[in-house]
């Protein structure tokens, strides 16, 4: 490797490819895994995917004619269905439109004649490869050339964080890798607009940054968000501007005299807000103009009366999402149902909230509001760009969602904390130039994030591993309990079963579905009149 002057080393080309392709390995012992969790209502009982004329498509065996109908019925039901495929107009519907994604998951089972998970963790491993080589190739794209060395180290670090586990080794997590391998192809073609000067091929590589965003947000809701990305990208390492230096711009020109200076640049940048609106104005009218409904287990935080202390519970919410960037150690399937107890009184549990703030305070007064732009205050702003714009649809800012925190919508963010992350080593090196311990404290964050991964990624092979190692983070989540027995009873273990569902109903008493197992469970133990009085509840509860 050769050693630049105060900075982390140089690697050649062919070994940071050879290295991103090996790190971003760290969850294959998923590969023979079965489909857990979410796979279930996403795939296998997804009438989109395994429709009950499957058997018709097989390329197995010559298709009939009607095989081609059907394909096409399927496919005109994926434009109007959500991702678990209910129409998006349903009230119950949770407005997920992913059809992209969902595609992808019918022409696997076409092309096998039958849903085999195998199939689809392999296919989701090398979608993460893939996202890892063309991140790294964006970054060569973004960095000076004295920085270009900077890329390997990024995007190493992102291949092996653990917080992916759950959208490489979860099938269901696909829509989020898709989602970032075009918003990232979206940036690269938006980066050859902007120094593109024949407006022929300018035009090509605008019209290809459209379609990157289309697909973008047809893989996942948060594929809009590249178009933000690729407004950061133009002002801080374009044109190295920072927050500070547009106002003092807008205070000595006009708008149109901007406009007048960079014609074609306006134009993509117009093209862009335009695109973002249109895609907007699709997906209302897709839903409905109607929003989605949840219950209070699904997100708690939502339905607290008092303004400020709601908000006050989505700020919490996003401490703990950076901190589980920083320290991936607590890992669960799902946060729901007293996960995340509320906050209701002024407590400890505020620190966090503070902390977060002061950071940010911290981080926007120097990186976005300093008089003078450095070249690393630039990658930083970048970097906080590429962490915060993806994160913001699932912020409860602009729109409840139905999931308290859920770790795959972090696969995307993610890639702007290592930014963030490679960063300060950078500047680590540079200050104890004489020393290699920066190189040797990033070594140890690779070996150790490589290793929660491959230990986590693990835990997603069964729902048995998966329910049970949930236990750990979440002992006060119903859900968590409810799955735990549900697997038990699937298994033959009745005693455990009956014991984690009682678990289940003292943590939440109105938990129907748990009660309406539990019932199922006694009456086939002919304990009757437990099992009537539990179904009679559970009926009255739904």
């Amino acid at each position: 490797m050769k050693v630049k002057a105060n900075c982390l080393p140089a690697v050649p080309p062919k070994l940071a490819l050879s290295i991103i392709f090996i790190s971003s390995l760290c969850c294959i012992n998923s590969w023979n895994g079965s489909f857990v969790f979410d796979d279930s209502p996403a795939i296998l009982n997804n009438p989109d995917v395994s429709p009950p004329e499957s058997s018709s498509l097989s390329p197995q065996s010559s298709p009939p004619p009607s095989a081609s109908i059907s394909l096409i019925r399927v496919l005109k039901k994926l434009i109007k269905n959500d991702f678990w495929g209910n129409k998006l107009t349903h009230k119950q519907s949770h407005r997920s439109y992913r059809p992209f994604t969902v595609l992808t998951f019918i022409i696997q089972r076409w092309l096998r004649g039958s849903l085999n998970p195998i199939d689809f963790h392999i296919f989701n491993l090398i979608l993460h490869t893939f996202a890892c080589l063309i991140f790294y190739y964006l970054l060569l794209r973004l960095l000076d050339k004295t920085a270009r060395h900077l890329a390997f180290y990024v995007a190493t670090l992102f291949a092996v964080h653990p917080i992916h586990c759950e959208a490489v080794a979860g099938i269901v997590g696909r829509a989020d890798i898709l989602c970032a391998i075009f918003v990232w192809l979206s940036v690269l073609f938006y980066n050859r607009c902007i120094y593109e000067k024949k407006l022929i091929i300018l035009i090509k590589n605008l019209l290809m940054c459209v379609l990157c965003i289309t697909y973008a947000m047809l893989c996942k809701e948060i594929g809009i968000t590249a178009i933000g990305i690729c407004y950061a990208y133009d002002l801080t390492i374009v044109h190295k501007k920072n927050l500070y230096d547009i106002i003092t711009i807008l205070k000595k020109e006009s708008i149109k005299d901007i406009i007048e200076k960079n014609k074609y640049k306006c134009l993509v940048r117009i093209v862009l807000l335009l695109t973002c609106g249109l895609l907007l104005a699709i997906r209302f009218n897709l839903m409905g103009y109607s929003a989605p409904s949840f219950q209070p287990v699904d997100n708690p935080s939502s339905f607290i009366n008092n303004v400020f202390m709601r908000y006050l519970n989505y700020q919490y919410i996003w401490s703990l999402n950076l901190w589980l960037l920083i320290c991936p150690l607590w890992l669960s399937f799902d946060w729901s149902m007293g996960c995340v107890p509320l906050i209701n009184t002024f407590e400890l549990r505020l620190l966090p909230v503070i902390l977060l703030w002061l950071i940010f305070g911290i981080f926007f007064v120097k990186y976005f509001l300093n008089q003078k732009t450095y070249r690393d205050h630039r990658y930083v702003s970048m970097g906080l760009c590429m962490m915060i714009i993806p994160f913001l649809p699932a912020s409860n800012l602009f729109f409840t969602v139905g999931f308290v925190l859920a770790e795959r919508t972090l696969y995307l963010p993610s890639a702007g904390y290592c930014f963030v992350v490679v960063i300060g080593f950078q500047k680590l090196s540079r200050r104890f130039y004489k020393s290699r311990m920066p190189l040797i404290m990033y070594t140890v964050l690779v070996i150790t994030w490589f290793t929660r991964s491959w230990m986590r990624s693990d835990q997603w092979r069964s729902e048995h591993t998966l329910f049970r190692s949930g236990l750990s983070v979440c002992p006060l989540n119903a859900k968590v309990h409810y799955n735990v027995a549900k697997n038990a009873a699937d298994s033959g273990n009745i005693t455990l079963a009956e014991t984690e569902y009682l678990e289940a109903l003292r943590l939440n008493p109105q938990y129907a579905q748990a009660m309406n197992n539990l019932g199922n469970l006694l009456n086939n133990q002919k304990r009757y009149q437990q099992a009537k009085d539990l179904l009679t509840r559970a009926v009255g509860l739904q």
